[in-house]
């Protein structure tokens, strides 16, 4: 409501007005003066003559010049005369400043030219109380009902000169009351919950009272608590109002708290209203300074109030997104007061329309989206609208919007804009699978490119790295569902011929077969960025090195890169590669220049015509062959030269079911060794075999090294391999160690072995280390050289399966002892 129109100037209409009125007959029977202060004039007198009378006495009716009163008691005698002090209280507020009260015995305080001076003039117009406070007022007690008095009233300055008249010849019968004329000029101005009625001034009218009808002949009821009129000077829809008119405004109440419509009260009953929509009829009527209505005026109307005023800015706006089906609930607190704190009428009937937009820019000036309009549920605190179009989610990384609301009422007033609550709807688009891995091995790491992907969201590259058998990445399925490797046994065990060429012994026994080749889970090495992939290309570089890996791995090993993109969407499946993903896994190995480790001769057999050398080797997995050098032993007592030795034989390295092939001449590496001949796996021909050396004459003494070849190439230099003879050794077997139970590590994991006796590097050259599946598995070395003291961590294993372990010791002079009881140790 425009309750700024309303100015409380002054209640007078015209300069120096005067009135003279005679109250009812009876006990307190007096006239009442009142008249507006005169400019520059300080005290007052009143003069009376009779009607008979031509002229006025020179002496005043008043004893002492009527003037502001200064003495506090004389003001609140006057002012407070009835317990609710009703002039004390409506003086104090009209003269409040701001919040502050006003205290009415400071009344000569205020300054004659201050504004605060035109609301006491208004005042004093309204109650004689006030007015005799203020210098304009007197009230003359000495009268006879039914006589008629003339009064003049006389304005003096501080030297008691006259300034002028105020008035004169005021004619009043004392105890006669005289009806004030019905006021004129009426009209009527609806707005919102609330009526605007104008009127003329009706001359010496001290206050008005408006009533109102639902219909124009019904009964009508007054509406104004307070009597006194106020000067319009403005028009409810803000334009000037010439002249000003008398005025009053009926309003709709509403609670402080809960903003809902309440009523006020007029004399004893509760008055509601008005209320848009709904017909209103006024009629008015002018009361003298004794509260005496006058004429009721014609009937104005009817008169419609309208709401016009915007419904409040929904607030508490959220929004929540479902990752799954890419869509936004808007959530926010249901609007049931306008933006004057008043509740909306009718209840719950507030409509909310919904937009999207791209920014937080002024939504006037940007585009936007309109999602819909949706009603108000009536008994709910919050509302919800979901925002499901499917375009909400970009494949192309995350998308984030922007949500606004307007709420709407019944007359179709439109709130301003809600705050902007943002959503991010996630991208949930995996990138493509990266194509086109290739690799390439160094010395000593491995270097990987792949085609780039063509997503323009791509953030990065994930590197996996597991390792691969045979070529291929080998998944780790159950045993009951993976077929098991025959093996055979190429050491010849005893009461057995040794291996028959061309042929495989296939053991009913489980436990002499080796398990199923698997590569193991895929293990994190890195990332790399978008911006990394771009400037490699443009250094036609390798995207990604692999520096992980140990000097000297044998193994060949499984890359996988995955794409990632901004919303860390990641590519394919895992811990497990899709079927596609598996197809652009690369394998690569190492191709460095370290040959293995010498192999070391475990038995040297003089037979008919022959001698028969077996050994043992490291057990890598990239040993291709063996090679066996002989030299002639010229002085029994001393080894031959290193460059007296020449080669005579050996044996390559296969995978089942292909059988070892003895060599009738040096093996020599491809130019490039590939994984497709690399197992994930050592298996006992990797680190064992015989050889059968027929070029013998009989008598000699035979001196032999045994040398290995990896697939690259690199030989084992044959002066670092130990020598033996056929009759340079003793038969004496030395003692076979005893091992300590074995200790399970966590991190990293491994199995920790110790053993006797204690190693004496001047007579042992170390101890071999065996391990089998069972305690009657075929037992292989699982260290590339011998131990030179007394304590082994093997970190090869795999959680939750048992190994067991045996120990021989190996002496200076080449001698092999028996392998010490097995101990077993599930990690």
């Amino acid at each position: 409501m425009l309750l700024c129109i309303i100015s409380f100037s002054t209640f007078g209409a015209k300069a120096q007005e005067a009135t003279a009125i005679s109250s009812n007959p009876g006990p307190g029977l007096h006239v009442a003066l009142n008249w507006d202060p005169v400019k520059d004039a300080v005290k007052y007198n009143v003069y009376r003559r009779n009607e008979s009378d031509v002229n006025y006495p020179i002496t005043p009716l008043n004893i002492t010049p009527v003037q502001i009163l200064t003495s506090c008691t004389e003001i609140k005698s006057l002012l407070i005369t009835s317990p609710d002090s009703a002039d004390w209280k409506l003086m104090a507020r009209g003269l409040a400043d701001k919040n502050t009260l006003f205290n009415p015995c400071l009344l000569d305080t205020v300054s004659t030219i201050s504004e605060r001076y035109n609301r006491l003039k208004a005042l004093a117009k309204v109650s004689m109380p006030i007015a005799i406070v203020a210098g304009c007022g007197y009230k003359d007690a000495n009268v006879t009902t039914g006589n008629v008095y003339y009064y003049k009233i006389v304005a003096l300055n501080a030297s008691n000169a006259v300034i002028k008249t105020v008035a004169s010849d005021m004619k009043v019968t004392a105890g006669l009351f005289v009806a004030l004329p019905a006021p004129s000029g009426i009209m009527k101005e609806a707005g919102d919950d609330a009526i605007l009625i104008i009127w003329d001034s009706v001359p010496g009218a001290a206050g008005y009272i408006l009533e109102r009808s639902q219909t124009a002949i019904g009964i009508f009821k007054q509406v104004n608590a307070s009597q006194y009129p106020t000067n319009i000077t403005k028009h409810l829809n803000g334009e000037t109002l010439v002249p000003a008119m008398k005025g009053m405004l009926d309003f709709t109440r509403y609670g402080p708290v809960t903003g809902k419509d309440t009523s006020h009260n007029v004399n004893g009953a509760s008055v509601y209203g008005p209320l848009n929509g709904t017909s209103y009829y006024y009629k008015v009527k002018a009361i003298d300074l004794f509260k005496r209505p006058g004429t009721a005026s014609g009937v104005v109307g009817p008169a419609i109030p309208q709401d016009s005023t915007s419904p409040s800015v929904p607030m508490d706006i959220s929004t929540v997104t479902n990752d799954a089906t890419g869509q936004v609930t808007i959530r926010w607190a249901q609007v049931v007061k306008n933006i004057n704190d008043h509740w909306e009428r009718p209840d719950s009937t507030v409509r909310y329309r919904l937009y999207r937009f791209t920014n937080t820019d002024n939504p006037d000036s940007v585009p936007s989206t309109y999602l819909g309009e949706v009603n108000t549920i009536k008994g709910l605190r919050f509302r919800e609208f979901t925002d499901s179009v499917s375009s909400l989610r970009s494949i192309y990384g995350n998308k984030k919007w922007w949500y606004r609301l307007r709420s709407i009422d019944m007359a179709d007033n439109i709130s301003e804009w809600s705050s902007a609550s943002s959503a991010i709807v996630k991208d949930t688009t995996a990138p493509g699978i990266p194509v086109g891995l290739v690799s390439k091995g160094y010395e000593d790491y491995i270097a990987l490119k792949w085609k780039p992907n063509p997503e323009p969201d791509i953030a990065g590259y994930v590197i996996y790295r597991s390792l691969c058998h045979l070529g291929s990445w080998v998944e780790c399925l159950p045993h009951d569902t993976c077929k098991l490797w025959i093996t055979y046994n190429p050491s010849g065990k005893s009461g057995d011929k040794g291996m028959t060429p061309g042929t495989f012994t296939h053991m009913v026994d489980d436990n002499n077969r080796l398990p199923c080749p698997c590569s193991g889970p895929f293990v994190y090495l890195g990332e790399v960025t978008s911006l990394q992939i771009q400037k490699a290309v443009e250094a036609d570089k390798y995207f990604f090195e692999d520096h992980y890996i140990p000097a000297g791995s044998p193994v060949c090993y499984a890359y996988w890169v995955k794409a990632k993109d901004s919303s860390d969407n990641v590519s394919g499946t895992f811990p497990i590669p899709s079927i596609p993903e598996q197809h652009e896994i690369q394998c690569e190995r190492l191709h460095d220049l370290t040959p293995p480790e010498k192999a070391i001769i475990s038995g040297l057999f003089a037979q008919s015509e022959q001698i028969r050398i077996k050994w043992i080797g490291p057990p890598t997995q990239d040993t291709r062959a063996y090679h066996v050098y002989r030299a002639i032993g010229k002085d029994p007592t001393s080894e031959p030269l290193v460059a007296d030795y020449k080669w005579v034989g050996g044996m390559t390295v296969e995978l089942p079911p292909v059988l070892p092939k003895v060599l009738t001449a040096p093996y020599r590496a491809p130019s490039l060794a590939t994984c497709d001949k690399i197992s994930v796996q050592s298996t006992p021909w990797m680190s064992e075999g015989s050889f059968e050396d027929q070029e013998i004459k009989p008598k000699i003494t035979y001196w032999y090294r045994v040398v290995g070849i990896d697939y690259d190439g690199n030989e084992t230099p044959v002066d670092s391999a130990a020598a033996i003879s056929t009759f340079t050794f003793s038969r004496k077997m030395p003692d076979t160690p005893v091992m300590n139970t074995p200790i399970a590590q966590n991190e990293p994991c491994g199995v920790t072995i110790t053993w006797l006796p204690v190693f004496d590097a001047a007579k042992h050259n170390g101890f071999i280390v065996y391990r089998g599946l069972s305690a009657n598995d075929h037992f292989v070395p699982v260290v590339v050289r011998p131990i030179k003291g007394n304590t082994f961590t093997d970190t090869n294993i795999v959680k939750g399966q048992t190994y067991w372990y045996r120990i021989a010791l190996l002496l200076l002079n080449g001698r092999l002892s028996a392998m010490s009881s097995s101990q077993s140790l599930t990690p």
